[in-house]
């Protein structure tokens, strides 16, 4: 057969949505992360928890909800 097996692709495209997946992930923690009151030893730790475990970082993030949001800042 010439050229890419369907295999092959669909599996691109789950590597793809996967990446995609992580990547939103991280950018909704991090940004949940500046609305949240720490000190800034906790938002360190946790920025590179977040950056360097991956997905797993944001799960742990969203599971222990660290810190109280702003007051300014309540939905």
């Amino acid at each position: 057969m010439i050229g890419i097996d369907r295999t092959v692709w669909a599996l691109q495209i789950v590597n793809f949505l996967i990446l995609a997946g992580w990547l939103v992930l991280d950018i909704v923690a991090l940004t949940r992360l500046r609305r949240c009151q720490l000190d800034d030893t906790a938002r360190v730790l946790w920025v590179i928890v977040i950056l360097l475990i991956p997905l797993l970082g944001a799960v742990a993030f969203f599971v222990v909800r660290p810190g109280k949001p702003r007051p300014d800042e309540r939905p």
